[in-house]
């Protein structure tokens, strides 16, 4: 039935109410006109009148009522002994029913018409008012719709981490005084008896609109409340005295039904908390793994239980990010696990740092774990351009780097005998995978080059190893003069003289042995006349031999001396001196 309709057929309505005894038989008729002269009646200021597109909400009472109450202005109660009547008619929006209510006019500005009309809970319906004065009604008021929700809210649930209720498993995590949040939510606003899908015709219902609560006792007129959202939730942040509370909430809805029951959470707030454990944090790990295959790192916190929603964070540090990488943190389980799955992309050792941050009954604890994670191997080699050489000589060194991946730099390190190893060139090796260096020798000397290894090629070293002869420095003494013979300085000697050579070993090898040679040049070639025996060097690394040269007037000779070392020095070759030629005369 349309609002036209309900204009036109209100008088009908009346005729067949209990109210038709109150107007003249002149208006049992059903063309009783309207007079627009008439003052139509008015809507209170605040009236609760909702559009047909957005009507307003109203609740009832269980069981319904057989009819509702409006108010409304009626602006001449009585004029020249004619009493007004404020009318109001109203009807189901769904056309099943239609009731008129009427009221005597009195006094004052505002006045309560009785509509016989049994409201049910989910329907909507829609009213309108006119003054009528026994012959004609008014034109009537603009139409006013409502909804009716006799359904209450569900019981809330209420929750709050810090104080689980009394009687279940955990422990508070904050004590009295600390700011806490108790979350609320009810699942829905029940629909209206027999209905199955909401917003269905008959169907409507208003939603929760917001929780009212109170500590230690039931919510009544005036309490406290918080809003509900849309999904019908809603949350309370306050801080508690010491001792055992009850926490009472109710929903509430758009029409103002409440809950049935409060919902009552009874919970304990300490006075203060103990300390915090200390938990240890225990991993597993395998101790090598496969490039680009899955690992698993598994851990264990002591100290359970933990909270649900609680997790461990993890850094990784590899040869490509040696300050650390964050991984997705891992989900920490009540009783204190949790796993780490991870495909290494990056050879070498892979560290795993866990840290746990504590919560209000743990301390924060860290561990670690590294992995090896497997690399190819790759060609590394040294060598020299010689293998030995002079005292003080120089030394060419080349290492060879074969294929790596993104590292081509070398190192090259030299230990002589009894010293302590160097580095001699660390560098890029050139387009050949060569790096060149040199170095004097001085003893023998082992060369290393290493490669320590990329994201995917693992270490490499290779060594060789180059012999250094000593130096041997020779003089004669007791010479008087000098002078040559085919190019060659001779020393000479008077035929009463001692020929003395004298011999310095470099490096200062005291303890170690020198022997001498003496050859005489005699038809036409030099003849070997002695070789000493094993002379030892002295703690300046000095030693010397003599010649008598009583019957060796007119000959030529010539000296040298020769290192000769132990099996407890290899350092040096044994080396002979270069030759010291002599003459005597009368």
């Amino acid at each position: 039935m349309n609002r036209t309709a309900h204009q036109r057929g209100r008088l009908a309505l009346l005729l067949a109410g209990a109210i038709v005894a109150a107007f003249p038989a002149a208006a049992a008729a059903d063309e009783t006109p309207i007079d627009p002269a008439l003052p139509a009646p008015t809507l209170p200021a605040g009236a609760d009148c909702g559009s047909d597109s957005s009507p307003t909400w109203r609740t009832v009472s269980s069981p319904p009522p057989t009819g509702m109450t409006v108010s409304i202005g009626v602006p001449r109660p009585t004029v020249n002994g004619v009493t007004y009547q404020g009318v109001v008619h109203m009807w189901d929006v769904d056309g099943s029913q239609a009731a008129d209510g009427s009221v005597s006019g009195l006094p004052g500005p505002v006045q309560s018409v009785y509509v016989p009309l049994p409201l049910a809970d989910g329907h909507t319906y829609g009213w309108h008012a006119s003054t009528y004065d026994g012959t004609a009604y008014s034109n009537p008021t603009e139409p006013c719709y409502f909804r009716v929700d006799g359904s209450a809210p569900l019981t809330p649930v209420v929750t709050n981490p810090d104080f689980p209720p009394v009687g279940s498993p955990g422990t508070p995590t904050k004590a009295a005084g600390q700011p806490t949040t108790f979350s609320f939510s009810s699942t829905s606003d029940p629909l209206p008896s027999g209905c199955a899908e909401a917003g269905a015709p008959d169907c409507q219902a208003s939603g929760l609109d917001h929780f009212e609560y109170a500590l230690d006792q039931e919510p009544g007129i005036g309490a406290a409340r918080v809003p509900a959202d849309a999904e019908g939730n809603g949350s309370l942040t306050t801080a508690l005295s010491w001792g055992t509370h009850t926490l009472y909430v109710v929903g509430v809805d758009v029409a103002g039904n409440r809950t049935q029951q409060p919902a009552a959470y009874t919970f304990s707030a300490p006075w203060q908390l103990p300390p915090p454990s200390q938990p240890t944090l225990d991993l597993t790990a395998p101790v090598t793994s496969g490039r680009t295959a899955q690992l698993t790192v598994s851990g264990q916190l002591s100290a359970a239980p933990y909270s649900s929603g609680e997790a461990v964070h993890v850094v990784k540090s590899d040869l490509a990010h040696p300050a650390g990488v964050a991984l997705p943190d891992a989900p920490l389980s009540a009783d204190g696990t949790f796993h780490i799955a991870d495909v290494p992309q990056v050879g070498g050792a892979n560290t795993y740092t866990v840290t746990y941050a504590g919560d209000s009954t743990h301390q924060a604890v860290s561990a670690s774990a590294t992995v090896q994670v497997s690399r190819s191997a790759t060609a590394v080699s040294i060598k020299t351009d010689a293998p030995s050489y002079a005292y003080g000589a120089t030394a060419k060194v080349t290492a060879h780097l074969g294929t790596t991946y993104n590292g081509r730099t070398l190192a090259i390190y030299a230990q002589p005998y009894g010293g302590k190893k160097a580095l001699v060139e660390n560098g890029t090796v050139n387009s050949h995978g060569d790096l060149v260096t040199t170095y004097k020798l001085t003893r023998r000397t082992t060369f290393t080059a290493a490669f320590a290894g990329d994201y995917r090629f693992a270490p490499a070293t290779a060594a060789t190893t180059a012999s250094a002869y000593a130096k041997v420095s020779e003089s004669l003494s007791g010479y008087y003069g000098s002078t040559h013979y085919a190019g060659l300085l001779y020393r000479v000697y008077h035929h009463t003289a001692e020929a003395k050579l004298n011999a310095t070993v470099t490096p200062n090898k005291a303890g170690q042995c020198v022997q001498f040679q003496i050859q005489r040049y005699y038809g036409g070639a030099w003849h070997t006349q002695s070789t000493s025996s094993c002379r030892k060097l002295s703690t300046s690394s000095t030693g010397y031999a003599t010649l008598s040269l009583t019957k060796a007037v007119n000959s030529k000779f010539r000296m040298r001396a020769e290192y000769v070392h132990s099996s407890k020095d290899t350092g040096n070759l044994n080396t002979w001196g270069a030759w010291q030629y002599f003459t005597v005369r009368q």
